[in-house]
């Protein structure tokens, strides 16, 4: 009986202890659903009559049609399947998933697509967004750029409540086309587990805020990382993204990687990140930090900004709890608290600084 007992305790303990920071994410529901949307279109009157309730059936379609006919929706309140082009939403839109609502995306060969697309729009509202990608299912084995939620130079985006897993690629990404970044993007109360490339990626973005989050198990291809925070070229920026309240656990490399080497260019860029409270349980890396990775020094005009983390802690990771690995030397100011991490060279870190902007030798914190 004392076994049974301590097991439970044990049991309570450890899934307790899983999501640190998303305790509901389904906080406010009744409020935001009686409120926002109280007159909302219901989208299950665009099936057809007999539909089914099971996510075994394509209404693509049919939900398209309903997404592009109303500006306040809420999404049947059971799974439905969609293709491999997913739906795509407009600008000025609130949706509402309900507690049993979930797209789960059908097998396909794409090398590239998103459950949910928002590209170039503005003004959109997203609450409590569950969705399922075919990771496990997937037609083919080339690409990596199957997204949940895939936001691409787009403005004024707030999404809560998410919860996203086994996608192809990404389970969130964010970033531009054509030159043009995203801004003013907003996650609230994120669950991203078992993704396949990464838990969420922040590619080109002015002003990001990502607050309270769990992100678990990434798997397949690399990077492999909780957050990837790596821009596409010189042509994008990362400014101003704060990340508050993070967790990340069991990632195949990395907690958080930031790697934004391909901004080096041209154009002089400065990046901004401010990172607190993070915590790291069981990925190989806890913390990566590539400011120019393997760049070599081109001539280019240098990297420069401010990256900031305070209350970083990592535990149980195969390779390291943190580590900075070497470029060409950049004019980013790194302000890192490794205090937390129990190792005792870092409690020197704040010596660092002059050695992360030299760039020239890999340090590792285990």
């Amino acid at each position: 009986m004392k076994k049974v007992i301590l097991l439970f305790f044990v049991l309570i303990y450890f899934f307790g202890s899983s999501q640190y920071y998303v305790k509901d994410r389904f906080s406010g529901y009744s409020t935001v659903k009686s409120g926002d949307f109280k007159a909302a279109k219901d989208l299950t009157l665009y099936l057809p009559k007999g539909y089914s309730n099971k996510g075994d059936k394509d209404y693509t379609d049919l939900i398209q049609k309903g997404i592009n006919e109303n500006s306040t929706l809420v999404m049947p309140d059971f799974p439905i399947l969609v293709n491999e082009n997913g739906l795509t939403l407009k600008s000025n839109q609130k949706i509402l998933f309900q507690k049993n609502s979930k797209l789960i995306m059908k097998p396909n060969s794409k090398d590239r697509n998103g459950i949910l697309n928002l590209f170039n729009i503005q003004n959109v509202d997203i609450y409590y967004p569950s969705l399922i990608g075919d990771k496990h299912k997937h037609l083919s084995t080339t690409g990596e750029w199957g997204m949940g939620i895939y936001i691409l130079s787009s403005t004024n985006i707030n999404i809560i409540g998410s919860s996203i897993e086994s996608t192809w690629g990404d389970g969130i990404c964010i970033g531009g086309r054509n030159n043009r970044n995203s801004s003013d993007i907003t996650l609230k109360n994120t669950i991203l587990k078992d993704n396949r490339r990464n838990g969420l990626t922040i590619g080109g973005v002015t002003n990001l805020v990502v607050e309270n989050a769990y992100i678990a198990n990434t798997s397949g291809t690399n990077p492999q990382a909780g957050i990837d925070i790596e821009p596409d070229s010189n042509a994008y920026d990362v400014k101003n993204v704060k990340l508050t309240n993070i967790e990340t656990q069991n990632n195949g490399n990395y907690g958080i990687i930031i790697s934004p080497g391909n901004m080096v260019g041209k154009q002089q860029k400065a990046i901004s990140i401010t990172i607190n409270n993070f915590r790291d349980n069981g990925s190989k890396i806890g913390f990566g930090m590539a400011v120019t990775r393997d760049k070599f020094d081109q001539g280019f005009p240098k990297l420069d900004g401010n990256i900031s983390v305070s209350n970083f802690s990592s535990q149980n990771n195969s390779t390291a709890k943190f580590r900075s690995f070497k470029g060409a030397p950049h004019q980013v100011n790194v302000n890192i608290d490794l205090k937390k991490i129990g190792n005792t060279a870092s409690k020197s870190a704040t010596g660092y600084g002059q050695k992360f902007k030299n760039n020239a030798e890999t340090i590792t914190l285990k």
